[in-house]
């Protein structure tokens, strides 16, 4: 049966594997246009004078990440100290690293469009019934199963395995809040709640945000804490501060998932990651 209240289960993010940035070789300069042969100018065996201060702009090397400096090293003294706040200003710096909320959003097209699955699977089952909404994805078979094995079978048809790592963060996310669901007794997925599914919708959406933030920033600043626990706390207060800031943002736009038109999903989708990221921002750099 569909359960009254909304549902936590495990707030144990997981992380996907990151891969560092190569640096490619330094470009050659220019060829002086005077010099013979287009080759450097005869300056009689002399070292050519180097350029007065400021003629050239700051070199930044591709591949070398200096924006996300702070949100690592504020994440990192969180893990090593259970500092919740350092946690929340990292996550901040993150979004404004990122470019500021728009910025972050549209840095996780999967995971939005896998949200944009979740909402549009909601308003089907809300105004048309379960065997309806899971016609769409060819899954109307699965009508009256238990609602984790729809779940699962629903994250195979929106995030297959073997994706990019923004495609795998959104599986995780998706993954991570089936077994929530699980784990809070949600029986048949014809019997759920209005409740259940949206909680579940913003589960996914919460944890995606987590987890990119997890994989760009927060990999290997983790693994100062002291033991697993502390890992594992490490993680649920940036659970806890992501989550807050999503159901904070999804309560403000005063709509149920049944409410909003086929046509209205993604833009809904993207307004809802972009506030939720402008708030984490916000709230963080205010610690």
């Amino acid at each position: 049966m569909g359960t009254s209240g909304t549902f936590g289960g495990s707030k144990r993010g997981l992380v996907p594997s990151w891969v560092g940035d190569s640096m490619p070789s330094a470009t050659p300069t220019s060829a002086d246009p005077a010099a013979p042969d287009g080759g450097a100018p005869d300056n009689d065996g002399a070292e050519p004078a180097p350029p007065p201060p400021g003629a050239y702009p700051p070199i930044r090397l591709p591949g070398v990440d200096t924006g996300l400096g702070g949100a690592r090293g504020d994440v990192t003294r969180g893990a090593r100290n259970s500092d919740s706040k350092a946690i929340r200003r990292g996550a901040s710096k993150y979004v404004s690293a990122s470019g500021g909320g728009g910025g972050a959003a549209r840095r996780m097209a999967s995971s939005r469009a896998t949200a944009g699955g979740i909402a549009g699977l909601t308003r089907s089952f809300l105004t048309d019934g379960p065997v309806e909404a899971l016609r769409s994805f060819n899954l109307e078979n699965l009508a009256g199963a238990p609602a984790a094995d729809v779940f699962i079978a629903l994250t195979d048809a929106l995030c297959p395995p073997g994706g990019t790592i923004d495609e795998a963060i959104a599986r995780d996310a998706m993954l991570e809040t089936v077994a929530a669901l699980a784990a809070a007794g949600v029986g048949n997925f014809d019997d759920m709640t209005q409740s259940d599914l949206q909680e579940f919708f913003i589960g996914v959406v919460s944890r995606s945000i987590e987890g990119k933030i997890l994989n760009e920033v927060g990999t290997n600043s983790i693994r100062v804490a002291a033991t697993v626990a502390a890992v594992e706390r490490t993680q649920r207060m940036l659970h806890d501060f992501v989550d807050g800031c999503v159901r904070d943002r999804f309560d403000a736009t005063g709509s149920s998932l049944a409410e909003i038109t086929s046509g209205q999903i993604d833009g809904f989708i993207s307004d809802l990651y972009v506030a939720a990221f402008d708030l984490m921002q916000t709230l963080g750099e205010a610690e």
